[in-house]
Protein backbone atom coordinates (compact mmCIF):
# COMPACT_ATOMS: atom_id res chain seq x y z
CA UNK A 1 0.00 0.00 0.00
CA UNK A 2 3.17 2.54 0.71
CA UNK A 3 4.39 1.25 -2.77
CA UNK A 4 0.88 2.48 -4.55
CA UNK A 5 1.38 6.02 -2.65
CA UNK A 6 4.30 6.37 -3.65
CA UNK A 7 3.41 6.18 -6.99
CA UNK A 8 0.36 7.95 -6.56
CA UNK A 9 2.30 10.78 -5.74
CA UNK A 10 4.93 10.86 -8.54
CA UNK A 11 6.21 14.09 -10.21
CA UNK A 12 7.29 12.55 -13.30
CA UNK A 13 3.66 11.44 -14.39
CA UNK A 14 2.85 8.97 -17.38
CA UNK A 15 1.43 10.31 -20.35
CA UNK A 16 -1.54 7.93 -21.56
CA UNK A 17 -5.34 7.76 -21.66
CA UNK A 18 -8.25 5.74 -20.11
CA UNK A 19 -8.64 3.35 -22.48
CA UNK A 20 -4.85 2.51 -22.66
CA UNK A 21 -4.81 1.55 -18.65
CA UNK A 22 -8.33 -0.23 -19.08
CA UNK A 23 -7.63 -2.35 -21.32
CA UNK A 24 -3.59 -3.03 -19.34
CA UNK A 25 -5.34 -3.90 -16.36
CA UNK A 26 -7.93 -5.94 -18.29
CA UNK A 27 -5.19 -8.04 -20.02
CA UNK A 28 -2.69 -8.13 -16.34
CA UNK A 29 -5.64 -9.16 -13.94
CA UNK A 30 -5.54 -12.54 -14.71
CA UNK A 31 -1.71 -12.50 -13.71
CA UNK A 32 -2.59 -10.02 -10.79
CA UNK A 33 -5.19 -12.79 -9.14
CA UNK A 34 -7.91 -10.11 -10.07
CA UNK A 35 -10.20 -11.64 -10.33
CA UNK A 36 -14.62 -12.49 -9.84
CA UNK A 37 -15.81 -9.64 -7.09
CA UNK A 38 -12.61 -7.85 -6.91
CA UNK A 39 -12.63 -7.99 -11.25
CA UNK A 40 -15.99 -6.19 -11.19
CA UNK A 41 -15.52 -3.90 -8.92
CA UNK A 42 -12.64 -2.99 -10.55
CA UNK A 43 -14.54 -2.64 -13.74
CA UNK A 44 -17.01 -0.30 -12.38
CA UNK A 45 -14.30 1.80 -10.75
CA UNK A 46 -12.81 2.60 -13.77
CA UNK A 47 -15.63 2.76 -15.74
CA UNK A 48 -16.60 6.11 -13.02
CA UNK A 49 -13.74 7.62 -13.49
CA UNK A 50 -13.34 10.40 -16.40
CA UNK A 51 -11.49 10.40 -19.92
CA UNK A 52 -10.03 14.16 -19.16
CA UNK A 53 -8.85 13.19 -15.72
CA UNK A 54 -6.91 11.03 -16.53
CA UNK A 55 -4.73 14.02 -18.47
CA UNK A 56 -0.90 14.41 -17.20
CA UNK A 57 -2.58 17.87 -15.54
CA UNK A 58 -5.76 15.87 -13.20
CA UNK A 59 -5.94 13.32 -11.13
CA UNK A 60 -8.16 9.80 -12.03
CA UNK A 61 -10.28 9.90 -9.15
CA UNK A 62 -13.52 8.28 -8.01
CA UNK A 63 -15.76 8.50 -5.71
CA UNK A 64 -18.07 6.16 -4.57
CA UNK A 65 -18.77 4.93 -1.26
CA UNK A 66 -18.33 1.20 -0.06
CA UNK A 67 -22.17 0.81 0.26
CA UNK A 68 -22.90 1.76 -3.08
CA UNK A 69 -20.49 -0.48 -4.86
CA UNK A 70 -21.69 -3.06 -2.40
CA UNK A 71 -25.16 -2.59 -4.00
CA UNK A 72 -23.74 -2.72 -7.76
CA UNK A 73 -22.13 -5.95 -6.76
CA UNK A 74 -24.41 -7.71 -4.78
CA UNK A 75 -22.06 -8.37 -2.21
CA UNK A 76 -21.71 -7.28 1.49
CA UNK A 77 -19.60 -4.17 2.42
CA UNK A 78 -16.91 -6.20 4.26
CA UNK A 79 -16.28 -7.70 0.67
CA UNK A 80 -15.67 -5.05 -1.11
CA UNK A 81 -13.55 -3.41 1.40
CA UNK A 82 -11.51 -6.49 0.67
CA UNK A 83 -11.22 -6.39 -2.93
CA UNK A 84 -10.69 -2.49 -2.58
CA UNK A 85 -7.31 -3.40 -0.47
CA UNK A 86 -6.77 -6.02 -3.01
CA UNK A 87 -6.60 -3.96 -5.82
CA UNK A 88 -4.52 -1.51 -3.72
CA UNK A 89 -2.18 -4.03 -2.46
CA UNK A 90 -1.70 -4.72 -6.19
CA UNK A 91 -0.54 -1.30 -7.15
CA UNK A 92 -3.52 0.01 -9.30
CA UNK A 93 -5.31 1.90 -6.81
CA UNK A 94 -4.39 4.40 -4.22
CA UNK A 95 -6.38 5.69 -1.13
CA UNK A 96 -7.01 8.98 -1.20
CA UNK A 97 -10.03 9.31 1.22
CA UNK A 98 -11.11 12.67 3.59
CA UNK A 99 -10.18 13.32 6.84
CA UNK A 100 -13.46 11.73 7.57
CA UNK A 101 -13.32 9.03 5.55
CA UNK A 102 -15.49 10.17 3.41
CA UNK A 103 -15.11 10.31 -0.51
CA UNK A 104 -16.43 13.23 -2.50
CA UNK A 105 -15.69 15.68 -5.85
CA UNK A 106 -16.15 18.97 -6.51
CA UNK A 107 -15.20 20.37 -10.06
CA UNK A 108 -15.56 23.69 -11.00
CA UNK A 109 -17.17 25.31 -13.82
CA UNK A 110 -14.78 23.84 -16.57
CA UNK A 111 -14.90 20.31 -15.44
CA UNK A 112 -11.79 20.13 -13.44
CA UNK A 113 -11.20 18.74 -10.09
CA UNK A 114 -11.04 21.42 -7.70
CA UNK A 115 -11.47 19.51 -4.35
CA UNK A 116 -11.55 15.45 -4.68
CA UNK A 117 -11.52 12.68 -2.13
CA UNK A 118 -11.56 9.04 -3.09
CA UNK A 119 -10.20 5.81 -4.88
CA UNK A 120 -7.26 6.91 -6.97
CA UNK A 121 -6.13 5.36 -10.32
CA UNK A 122 -2.54 6.91 -10.80
CA UNK A 123 -0.87 4.08 -9.79
CA UNK A 124 -1.71 1.84 -12.65
CA UNK A 125 -1.55 5.03 -14.71
CA UNK A 126 2.37 5.29 -14.12
CA UNK A 127 2.64 1.71 -13.95
CA UNK A 128 0.86 1.00 -17.75
CA UNK A 129 3.66 -0.23 -19.81
CA UNK A 130 4.91 -2.52 -16.90
CA UNK A 131 0.90 -3.93 -16.79
CA UNK A 132 0.79 -4.16 -20.71
CA UNK A 133 4.19 -6.49 -20.47
CA UNK A 134 2.24 -8.50 -17.36
CA UNK A 135 -0.15 -9.41 -19.31
CA UNK A 136 1.69 -9.80 -22.50
CA UNK A 137 4.01 -12.35 -20.63
CA UNK A 138 0.79 -14.06 -19.20
CA UNK A 139 -0.56 -14.44 -22.27
CA UNK A 140 2.80 -16.34 -23.69
CA UNK A 141 2.76 -18.48 -20.52
CA UNK A 142 -0.85 -19.57 -21.35
CA UNK A 143 -0.08 -20.16 -25.00
CA UNK A 144 3.09 -22.31 -23.76
CA UNK A 145 1.08 -24.40 -21.37
CA UNK A 146 -1.34 -24.73 -23.97
CA UNK A 147 0.71 -26.00 -26.82
CA UNK A 148 2.52 -28.32 -24.01
CA UNK A 149 -1.44 -29.89 -23.51
CA UNK A 150 -2.20 -30.22 -27.22
CA UNK A 151 1.54 -32.45 -27.28
CA UNK A 152 0.76 -34.63 -24.58
CA UNK A 153 -2.82 -35.66 -26.25
CA UNK A 154 -0.21 -35.93 -29.47
CA UNK A 155 1.99 -38.39 -27.98
CA UNK A 156 -0.06 -40.27 -25.98
CA UNK A 157 -1.85 -40.83 -29.08
CA UNK A 158 1.01 -41.74 -31.22
CA UNK A 159 2.14 -44.32 -27.97
CA UNK A 160 -1.16 -45.91 -28.72
CA UNK A 161 -0.96 -46.49 -32.43
CA UNK A 162 2.69 -47.37 -31.93
CA UNK A 163 1.80 -49.81 -29.24
CA UNK A 164 -0.57 -51.59 -31.55
CA UNK A 165 1.75 -51.65 -34.34
CA UNK A 166 4.10 -53.23 -31.97
CA UNK A 167 1.98 -56.16 -31.05
CA UNK A 168 1.02 -56.91 -34.72
CA UNK A 169 5.09 -57.18 -35.49
CA UNK A 170 5.25 -59.39 -32.53
CA UNK A 171 7.49 -56.70 -30.37
CA UNK A 172 7.57 -56.30 -27.03
CA UNK A 173 6.21 -52.73 -25.86
CA UNK A 174 4.79 -53.54 -22.60
CA UNK A 175 7.28 -51.36 -20.62
CA UNK A 176 6.63 -48.45 -23.27
CA UNK A 177 3.11 -49.07 -22.28
CA UNK A 178 3.39 -48.93 -18.54
CA UNK A 179 6.04 -45.74 -18.62
CA UNK A 180 3.52 -44.01 -20.95
CA UNK A 181 0.60 -44.42 -18.32
CA UNK A 182 2.85 -43.16 -15.50
CA UNK A 183 3.70 -40.12 -17.11
CA UNK A 184 0.03 -39.57 -18.34
CA UNK A 185 -1.33 -39.85 -14.67
CA UNK A 186 1.72 -37.69 -12.73
CA UNK A 187 0.75 -35.07 -11.21
CA UNK A 188 3.18 -33.04 -13.30
CA UNK A 189 4.22 -29.51 -15.09
CA UNK A 190 2.85 -29.81 -18.42
CA UNK A 191 5.77 -28.61 -19.97
CA UNK A 192 7.74 -31.69 -18.32
CA UNK A 193 5.24 -34.13 -19.12
CA UNK A 194 5.50 -33.04 -22.72
CA UNK A 195 8.54 -33.33 -22.86
CA UNK A 196 8.72 -37.05 -20.76
CA UNK A 197 6.10 -38.17 -23.58
CA UNK A 198 7.89 -36.86 -26.43
CA UNK A 199 10.99 -38.74 -25.40
CA UNK A 200 8.89 -41.63 -25.03
CA UNK A 201 8.06 -41.13 -28.50
CA UNK A 202 11.38 -41.68 -29.74
CA UNK A 203 12.23 -44.29 -27.86
CA UNK A 204 9.09 -46.22 -29.24
CA UNK A 205 9.96 -44.87 -32.87
CA UNK A 206 13.05 -46.38 -32.29
CA UNK A 207 12.16 -49.72 -31.57
CA UNK A 208 9.99 -49.75 -34.47
CA UNK A 209 11.69 -48.42 -36.55
CA UNK A 210 15.85 -48.79 -35.97
CA UNK A 211 16.75 -46.38 -38.89
CA UNK A 212 14.16 -48.04 -41.63
CA UNK A 213 13.58 -45.64 -44.08
CA UNK A 214 13.98 -47.53 -47.20
CA UNK A 215 16.93 -46.07 -47.10
CA UNK A 216 19.56 -48.84 -49.43
CA UNK A 217 22.61 -48.14 -51.54
CA UNK A 218 21.60 -49.68 -54.23
CA UNK A 219 19.17 -46.62 -55.03
CA UNK A 220 21.85 -44.68 -56.32
CA UNK A 221 24.10 -47.32 -58.07
CA UNK A 222 21.10 -48.80 -60.43
CA UNK A 223 20.73 -47.95 -63.80
CA UNK A 224 19.26 -44.70 -64.86
CA UNK A 225 17.50 -46.36 -67.66
CA UNK A 226 13.88 -45.32 -67.63
CA UNK A 227 14.30 -42.09 -65.91
CA UNK A 228 13.13 -38.72 -67.17
CA UNK A 229 15.87 -36.10 -67.35
CA UNK A 230 15.12 -32.52 -67.74
CA UNK A 231 11.27 -32.77 -67.86
CA UNK A 232 9.76 -30.11 -66.00
CA UNK A 233 6.90 -30.85 -63.31
CA UNK A 234 3.74 -29.38 -64.60
CA UNK A 235 0.34 -30.23 -62.89
CA UNK A 236 -2.38 -29.34 -65.79
CA UNK A 237 -2.68 -32.71 -66.59
CA UNK A 238 -4.76 -34.47 -63.93
CA UNK A 239 -5.58 -38.18 -64.50
CA UNK A 240 -9.16 -39.98 -63.88
CA UNK A 241 -8.81 -42.60 -61.28
CA UNK A 242 -10.04 -45.19 -60.22
CA UNK A 243 -12.70 -45.53 -56.97
CA UNK A 244 -11.59 -46.23 -53.46
CA UNK A 245 -12.35 -45.49 -49.96
CA UNK A 246 -10.84 -44.20 -46.98
CA UNK A 247 -10.45 -47.62 -45.24
CA UNK A 248 -7.15 -49.42 -44.40
CA UNK A 249 -4.72 -50.25 -47.49
CA UNK A 250 -5.07 -53.79 -48.90
CA UNK A 251 -2.77 -55.95 -50.65
CA UNK A 252 -2.76 -56.42 -54.12
CA UNK A 253 -1.92 -59.49 -55.30
CA UNK A 254 1.19 -59.21 -57.95
CA UNK A 255 0.34 -59.72 -61.90
CA UNK A 256 2.65 -60.28 -65.09
CA UNK A 257 2.97 -57.42 -66.94
CA UNK A 258 4.97 -57.60 -70.20
CA UNK A 259 7.13 -54.72 -69.67
CA UNK A 260 9.86 -55.20 -66.24
CA UNK A 261 12.15 -52.35 -65.10
CA UNK A 262 14.75 -52.60 -66.86
CA UNK A 263 18.59 -53.11 -65.76
CA UNK A 264 17.40 -54.22 -62.11
CA UNK A 265 16.79 -57.29 -60.75
CA UNK A 266 12.90 -56.71 -61.35
CA UNK A 267 13.16 -57.49 -64.97
CA UNK A 268 13.67 -61.60 -64.04
CA UNK A 269 11.53 -61.58 -61.28
CA UNK A 270 8.40 -64.09 -60.65
CA UNK A 271 5.43 -62.80 -60.11
CA UNK A 272 4.46 -64.08 -56.50
CA UNK A 273 1.84 -62.31 -53.98
CA UNK A 274 3.51 -59.75 -51.51
CA UNK A 275 4.05 -62.17 -48.13
CA UNK A 276 1.92 -62.27 -45.59
CA UNK A 277 3.63 -60.55 -43.38
CA UNK A 278 3.49 -57.60 -45.12
CA UNK A 279 0.36 -57.86 -46.07
CA UNK A 280 -0.80 -57.73 -42.45
CA UNK A 281 1.40 -54.31 -42.26
CA UNK A 282 -0.81 -53.04 -45.10
CA UNK A 283 -3.79 -53.70 -43.42
CA UNK A 284 -3.27 -51.56 -40.99
CA UNK A 285 -2.20 -48.23 -43.10
CA UNK A 286 -4.99 -45.51 -43.40
CA UNK A 287 -4.82 -42.79 -45.96
CA UNK A 288 -5.14 -40.29 -42.95
CA UNK A 289 -1.81 -41.88 -41.18
CA UNK A 290 0.01 -41.61 -44.63
CA UNK A 291 -1.39 -37.73 -45.23
CA UNK A 292 0.07 -36.78 -42.03
CA UNK A 293 3.08 -37.83 -43.35
CA UNK A 294 2.91 -35.89 -46.46
CA UNK A 295 2.77 -32.62 -45.36
CA UNK A 296 5.25 -30.47 -47.86
CA UNK A 297 4.16 -33.17 -50.95
CA UNK A 298 0.21 -31.82 -50.73
CA UNK A 299 1.24 -28.55 -50.10
CA UNK A 300 3.20 -28.08 -52.78
CA UNK A 301 0.45 -30.18 -55.15
CA UNK A 302 -2.11 -28.03 -53.61
CA UNK A 303 -4.01 -30.55 -52.49
CA UNK A 304 -5.43 -32.52 -49.38
CA UNK A 305 -5.40 -36.54 -49.16
CA UNK A 306 -8.73 -37.70 -47.76
CA UNK A 307 -9.05 -40.84 -49.58
CA UNK A 308 -7.63 -43.42 -51.49
CA UNK A 309 -9.09 -41.62 -54.87
CA UNK A 310 -7.00 -38.66 -54.01
CA UNK A 311 -3.94 -40.41 -53.61
CA UNK A 312 -4.51 -41.70 -57.41
CA UNK A 313 -5.54 -38.71 -58.85
CA UNK A 314 -2.04 -37.06 -58.21
CA UNK A 315 0.02 -40.54 -58.89
CA UNK A 316 0.55 -38.93 -62.88
CA UNK A 317 1.92 -35.70 -60.78
CA UNK A 318 4.00 -37.26 -57.99
CA UNK A 319 5.63 -39.83 -61.38
CA UNK A 320 6.56 -36.29 -62.87
CA UNK A 321 8.16 -34.61 -59.59
CA UNK A 322 10.51 -37.78 -59.43
CA UNK A 323 11.21 -38.09 -62.53
CA UNK A 324 10.30 -41.82 -62.63
CA UNK A 325 9.16 -42.92 -66.65
CA UNK A 326 6.02 -44.01 -67.54
CA UNK A 327 7.00 -48.14 -67.91
CA UNK A 328 8.68 -47.64 -64.71
CA UNK A 329 5.30 -46.63 -62.99
CA UNK A 330 3.43 -49.10 -65.11
CA UNK A 331 5.91 -52.02 -63.86
CA UNK A 332 5.22 -50.87 -59.72
CA UNK A 333 1.63 -50.85 -60.33
CA UNK A 334 1.48 -54.33 -62.13
CA UNK A 335 3.72 -55.79 -59.56
CA UNK A 336 2.00 -54.13 -56.25
CA UNK A 337 -1.25 -52.82 -57.08
CA UNK A 338 -1.79 -49.26 -57.54
CA UNK A 339 -2.74 -48.23 -53.87
CA UNK A 340 0.41 -50.04 -52.50
CA UNK A 341 2.79 -48.19 -55.70
CA UNK A 342 0.98 -44.87 -55.25
CA UNK A 343 2.14 -45.08 -51.24
CA UNK A 344 5.76 -45.57 -52.20
CA UNK A 345 5.24 -43.05 -54.83
CA UNK A 346 4.02 -40.03 -52.46
CA UNK A 347 6.31 -41.15 -49.62
CA UNK A 348 9.62 -41.47 -52.21
CA UNK A 349 8.32 -37.37 -53.13
CA UNK A 350 7.98 -36.51 -49.44
CA UNK A 351 11.52 -37.48 -48.71
CA UNK A 352 12.77 -35.56 -51.88
CA UNK A 353 10.78 -32.58 -51.19
CA UNK A 354 12.12 -32.43 -47.48
CA UNK A 355 16.01 -33.35 -48.50
CA UNK A 356 16.73 -33.22 -52.37
CA UNK A 357 20.47 -33.83 -51.77
CA UNK A 358 19.85 -36.99 -49.08
CA UNK A 359 18.22 -38.87 -52.71
CA UNK A 360 20.50 -38.20 -55.97
CA UNK A 361 18.22 -40.55 -57.95
CA UNK A 362 14.45 -40.47 -57.02
CA UNK A 363 13.98 -42.53 -59.82
CA UNK A 364 15.86 -45.14 -58.93
CA UNK A 365 15.23 -44.71 -55.32
CA UNK A 366 11.92 -45.60 -56.05
CA UNK A 367 12.43 -48.66 -57.85
CA UNK A 368 14.70 -49.85 -55.09
CA UNK A 369 11.47 -49.33 -52.62
CA UNK A 370 9.61 -51.66 -54.96
CA UNK A 371 11.90 -54.12 -55.35
CA UNK A 372 12.45 -54.69 -51.68
CA UNK A 373 8.55 -54.52 -51.37
CA UNK A 374 8.55 -57.05 -53.78
CA UNK A 375 10.62 -59.55 -51.62
CA UNK A 376 8.69 -58.75 -48.63
CA UNK A 377 11.38 -56.32 -47.16
CA UNK A 378 10.00 -53.05 -47.20
CA UNK A 379 7.85 -51.41 -44.23
CA UNK A 380 6.16 -48.86 -45.67
CA UNK A 381 4.55 -48.24 -42.26
CA UNK A 382 7.56 -47.77 -40.36
CA UNK A 383 8.73 -45.07 -42.98
CA UNK A 384 5.51 -43.34 -42.22
CA UNK A 385 6.15 -43.12 -38.61
CA UNK A 386 9.50 -41.87 -38.97
CA UNK A 387 8.05 -38.76 -41.32
CA UNK A 388 5.19 -38.56 -38.89
CA UNK A 389 7.96 -37.91 -36.22
CA UNK A 390 10.61 -35.97 -37.83
CA UNK A 391 6.99 -33.31 -38.62
CA UNK A 392 5.94 -33.13 -35.18
CA UNK A 393 9.83 -32.26 -34.22
CA UNK A 394 9.63 -29.24 -36.92
CA UNK A 395 6.28 -28.13 -35.82
CA UNK A 396 8.07 -27.69 -31.67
Amino acid sequence: MLHSQKLAQADDVVKTTKASVAMALKKAAPALGINGTTYHILDILIGLTRAEDWSVERRPLVAISNEKLAQYVARSTRTVVRSIRKLVEAGILAYHDSPTGRRFIHRGSDGEIERGFGLDFSPARQRVEELFKIGADFAAALAVVKEARRAITSCLRRLADMSALAQQEGLDFSELDQQSKVIANANMDPLQKAEALQMLCEVGLNLLAPDEQCEVSSATEMSGAGDMHGSSYNNTNPQDSEKSNQGPLKATECRRHPKAFEDNSLAHAKCEPIPAAHERSLNNLSISQLASALPETQSALGVSLQSWADLNNICEDLRLLIGLSPSGWQTAVTILGKPFAGAILAVTAEKVMRNSAGISRPAGYFRACVERAHTGELYLHRSIFGLVQSSSKQLN
